[in-house]
């Protein structure tokens, strides 16, 4: 809200519970006489509301002794954005109330802080500390703890975080690390239940080829699963070009924080590659994070030549990444 609204707003509510016979002077609203800069600000209030139709004014030279009063019209101003407060106060209560709408605003909450704390995921974080974020407010009231303990559990048993073993005496675990599933949940929207459903989509919707496939057919879709492995001639130039980033790594001029972070993602992409059926949107994402972080932290000809080879090829087999 800006400060001439918020004034065109005090002024009004201000009118509305002014119970006096006559109509009442800004000295009695400001209970002072205002400064040149505040009087110009308050005249132009006036003068804009009056024009509105939403008060009658009796302007005089000194802003103190300028009155103004309700018309009807404002008088109807203030009783409509009452009764819309009323009814989002209601809604929100609503919400609030609601276990699903909870969890699920604990799980996205949680999930955020964590990547907002440490995007490349190399540090292990409180849950404790979560508690007192901006993150962990859901309609304008703080989470329960449980809800938020339940919540970390949730994120590490589907793999968006890894997490310690805990205590007995606490649900779930003290301290948690956001994944590489993690990264890609928050970089694809966020919304962690939409990104688990469309995790077990991919899983149960197979499209299959019988018969020899090579490269490419359906890699960028989101509504068809390729089953085929990477025996074609752009998956052993994607397992091969995988390899020699991760055998670059320490001569590519990286910090070691950055370093981690490519060695995770590499594995995760290995990982995937050997699969039978490997997840194109994890392989693209991951690749993706990976060469962000060579290009733009060394300027060395193998790291130049790695990223542009790498481009060249994902391009190639339909699946472009910039």
């Amino acid at each position: 809200m800006t400060d001439s609204e918020e004034r065109r707003i005090r002024l009004l509510e201000w009118l509305y519970e002014h119970d006096g016979a006559s109509m009442p002077s800004m000295y009695e609203f400001l209970g002072e006489v205002p400064d040149e800069k505040t009087e110009e600000l308050w005249r132009g209030t006036l003068r804009r509301l009056f024009k509105d139709g939403l008060i009658m004014l009796g302007e005089t030279y000194e802003i103190a002794h300028t009155s103004a009063d309700l018309t009807d019209a404002g008088r109807a101003n203030v009783e409509e954005r009452r009764h819309r407060q009323a009814a989002e106060r209601e809604m929100q209560a609503r919400r609030r109330a609601d276990p699903a709408l909870r969890r699920a605003a604990a799980s996205n909450g949680l999930l955020r802080w964590a990547y907002d704390q440490d995007p490349d995921g190399g540090k292990w974080l409180y849950v404790d500390q979560f508690l007192s974020s901006g993150h962990a407010v859901f309609e304008g009231e703080s989470l329960p703890e449980s809800v938020v303990r339940r919540a970390a559990l949730n994120l590490q048993e589907n793999g968006l975080v890894r997490g310690d073993s805990g205590v007995a005496e606490i649900e779930g675990p003290i301290t948690l690390q956001i994944t590489s599933a993690g990264q890609d949940c928050i970089e694809s929207g966020g919304d962690v239940a939409d990104y688990l459903r469309r995790r077990n989509d991919r899983a149960a919707n197979i499209t299959n080829f019988h018969g020899p496939v090579s490269g490419n057919v359906s890699w960028d879709s989101t509504h068809v699963t390729q089953t085929a492995t990477t025996t074609g001639v752009a998956g052993d130039e994607l397992a091969v070009l995988v390899r020699a980033i991760a055998e670059a790594i320490p001569v590519l001029d990286l910090s070691e924080e950055q370093q981690a972070a490519v060695r995770r993602n590499v594995d995760v992409i290995e990982g995937e590659l050997e699969q039978p059926e490997p997840d194109q949107h994890t392989v693209k994402n991951l690749m993706r994070r990976t060469l962000d972080v060579i290009e733009g932290s060394t300027t060395s000809a193998l790291g130049i030549l790695l990223t542009g080879y790498a481009k060249e090829l994902m391009r190639s087999a339909g699946v472009p990444i910039g």
